[in-house]
């Protein structure tokens, strides 16, 4: 009986276990949605349970029994991913409906937004910037500080969509460092030699350097490179990672190491004599102490050294060093050595003693420290090296080696008359200035008379001499007569310098300096102009007439004149005249080139018309060229801006879907209006005339984007951006 009414129990009681007829179904929904989750039972008591992603198993949620079950989407309680279940007993048995997954679709979220100027900004989904739609924009600096916001549109389970806005952040525009400066533009190098190249105005940003084919070589202002092949290289500025223009750039020239240079000196030198080394090169030389030298000692074509007295008996051994600079590339350093002879000797000899006009025989020269063979050379204070002696004196010798090494000495001689004097001499004399030179005709001589200047011995069988300046001795050839002394000054153009202020042409209005330097004792006559006396004053200066001048001076008797300096005069241009023309112009009137100077700035334009709205205060003056001079006229006169030109105008709404309105703030007979895309394509213009100042451009035929609205009046061009909406 007790096994029957268990069987029967057990029946009942799997009977009693609900029926599941509708499941709950998964849904995709936007956070912040509600979430209904419907299960029909045919009975039971019903318990939701969920399992988010965190939880190991399923957990009942709390106040949720019945067999339908609603809440909202989102946060730490609802998470995205969360599996949702329904659990229904009946009695002792426990059914579960399936088992369903929630996701939920999240807001977009943005953090704030730094961009470099001129970036293109745009986003993965749609999104505002200051509260406009825009799908793309270009980065300028008016943008900073701009608020954008991101929208996404997300597809739902059962079918639908949601759009989710995400945080305000602010948009960053960081502007673009300028491109930096070079102080040195055109490097020159050597082939394999290590240079470096410069840029300035980065720091303390970084400094990017570029090659001529765009690839990046470094970053830092200093460019360490080696001597390879000419080139250029450009460098920009990167600032907050926003990289700036390029600079003009650097060339680099690269030049090749010359060849060392030869050695060209002598091998010996002589003692106490100056030495002179010499190599190959020429003016390109350098000279060295050592070969590792850092300074040098000349860059002179040679090396001038001190006479060395060397008074050993061996030769004096010196060494310096010298390479070839070619365009700042210097080669390797060569010895030049050379070797200093000893100091060569002679063996003194007595003094001489002579009675009467006689001759000295030569001696026996004996040498020391020489090179043979030798040459020896006699003087004396005699007519001639060896004599006759009319008058104690000195005798006087020089050895000369093979080598050009010299010695000198000196040896008294005393004489003794042997007669007295009879003839006495006298002398006449007659400068020629024609040609520098004097005639002296000279008296008290029954014999050939004989004129001595040096060595020199000039001899007349009628006492008439043609002689330069000089000190001359003049003395009958009798032996008995005396001397007679004559000093004949120098007779040539004194030595004078005339210095002018100008090298060519002047202008009429210019005035010029001519001035004359000589000596002291020389007498100045005058300046003459055109063949004509001018001024006696050594100093010409003021507006001097144009025409030929020449200084003209005197000495011992004779006039000369200096070089013949032509003064040419080239006529100046009349002022110019400024007038208005026009409501914003200011026009010039002149013969010549025009050279304005506005608010005390001047500018470089010869143009004869000049903008109001460039100053306040405009004057000018014309130039007449002639080749390489210009002369300038006086300043026209002074014209006075009192009230400024404004040029403005204005349009909105900005952004528009379709028509913009367009105010100019000044008057103007017309203004011409010109629509540019981003890419600078010209695609619309028009114009608006004075009447009303004001138009409306409908411009809806054009896709949404950026345009550039150009306003050109008086000559004048003035940009506004505006961006056309959806």
């Amino acid at each position: 009986m007790k096994t029957l009414f268990f069987l029967f129990f057990s029946f009942a009681s799997i009977a009693q276990c609900a029926t599941i007829s509708t499941q709950p179904l998964p849904q995709i929904t936007c956070e912040g949605d509600s979430i209904r989750l419907i299960a029909i039972s045919s009975s039971g008591t019903f318990q939701w349970e969920k399992r988010r992603p965190t939880d190991a198993k399923f957990t009942s949620i709390t106040n949720a029994r019945t067999a339908r079950y609603h809440f909202l989407s989102g946060g730490a309680t609802h998470p995205t991913g969360s599996f949702y279940r329904l659990k229904i007993t009946v009695g002792k048995c426990i059914s579960y409906s399936d088992s369903v997954l929630v996701v939920v679709r999240k807001a977009p979220a943005i953090s704030s937004v730094t961009v470099c100027e001129k970036t293109l900004i745009s986003f993965p989904y749609s999104w505002t910037l200051n509260g406009q739609a825009v799908d793309s924009i270009i980065a300028t600096p008016t943008l900073n500080g701009a608020k954008i916001k991101a929208f996404a549109r997300f597809s739902t389970l059962p079918l639908g969509s949601c759009v989710l806005a995400s945080n305000e952040v602010s948009l960053n525009v960081t502007s673009l460092p300028a491109a930096p400066s070079h102080a040195v533009k055109l490097v020159k190098a050597c082939v394999g030699l290590p240079f470096s190249l410069n840029a300035t105005g980065c720091s303390p940003s970084l400094t990017y350097w570029y090659n001529s084919a765009g690839v990046k070589l470094g970053e830092d202002s200093r460019l360490p490179l080696i001597g390879s092949d000419s080139a250029i290289f450009r460098a920009s500025c990167v600032k907050s990672s926003c990289e700036g223009p390029l600079s003009t750039g650097v060339k680099t020239v690269i030049y090749s190491i010359p060849a060392p240079p030869l050695n060209t000196t002598s091998a010996y030198f002589c003692s106490d004599t100056p030495i002179t080394l010499e190599a190959s090169g020429g003016l390109n030389n350098i000279w060295y102490e050592t070969e590792s030298a850092k300074t040098s000692l000349s860059t002179a074509t040679s090396l001038a050294m001190k006479a060395i007295s060397n008074s050993s008996e061996l030769d004096t051994l010196i060494i310096r060093f010298a390479s070839i600079k070619i365009n700042d590339c210097e080669s390797a350093r060569i010895p030049v050595a050379i070797r200093v002879k000893p100091r060569l000797k002679l063996r003194p000899l007595l003094p001489i003693s002579l009675t009467g006009e006689r001759t000295i025989s030569p001696f026996e020269t004996l040498a020391l420290n020489g090179t043979l063979p030798y040459r020896i050379l006699y003087n004396s204070t005699a007519k001639n090296p060896l004599g006759p002696f009319s008058s104690s004196g000195y005798l006087f010798r020089t050895v000369i080696d093979s080598l050009g090494c010299l010695a000198k000495d000196t040896t008294e001689v005393y004489y003794v008359r042997n007669g007295p004097i009879i003839h006495r001499l006298t002398a006449q004399m007659e400068t020629n200035c024609l040609t520098s030179n004097y005639r002296i005709r000279v008296n008290g001589c029954p014999l050939k008379t004989s004129a001595i200047a040096g060595s020199k011995r000039y001899e007349s069988s009628t006492a008439d001499f043609a002689l330069s300046g000089g000190q001359y001795t003049f003395l009958c050839n009798d032996g008995e007569s005396d001397t007679l002394f004559l000093n004949l000054p120098i007779l040539k153009l004194p030595t004078s310098l005339v210095r002018k202020s100008f090298t060519s042409s002047i202008c009429e209005a210019d005035s010029a300096s001519m001035s004359l330097i000589v000596d002291p004792s020389v007498h100045f006559i005058g300046w003459e102009l055109n063949g004509h006396l001018f001024s006696t004053e050594k100093l010409l200066t003021g507006l001097l007439p144009a025409g030929v001048y020449q200084s003209v001076i005197e000495e011992n008797g004779c006039y000369y004149r200096s070089e013949k300096i032509v003064l040419e005069r080239k006529a100046n241009p009349p002022p110019p005249r400024l007038e208005k023309s026009g409501a914003y112009f200011i026009r010039a009137k002149s013969t010549g080139l025009l050279e304005w100077l506005i608010d005390q700035t001047k500018l470089t334009d010869t143009a004869s018309f000049r903008k109001i709205t460039e100053g306040r205060e405009f004057y000018v003056r014309a130039k007449w060229l002639y080749k390489s001079l210009s002369c300038f006229s006086a300043y026209s006169n002074v014209f006075y801006v009192d009230r400024p030109a404004t040029y403005e105008f204005a349009v909105y709404p900005n952004p528009s879907p379709g028509i913009f309105s367009i105010e100019i703030a000044y008057e103007t007979e017309a203004a011409q209006i010109q629509l540019y895309d981003i890419k600078g394509k010209l695609i619309d213009s028009t114009t608006i005339k004075n009447s009303s100042r004001r138009m409306d451009w409908d411009i809806s035929r054009f896709p949404a984007g950026t345009y550039v609205l150009r306003l050109i009046s008086d000559g004048i061009s003035q940009e506004k951006t505006i961006r056309k909406s959806l």
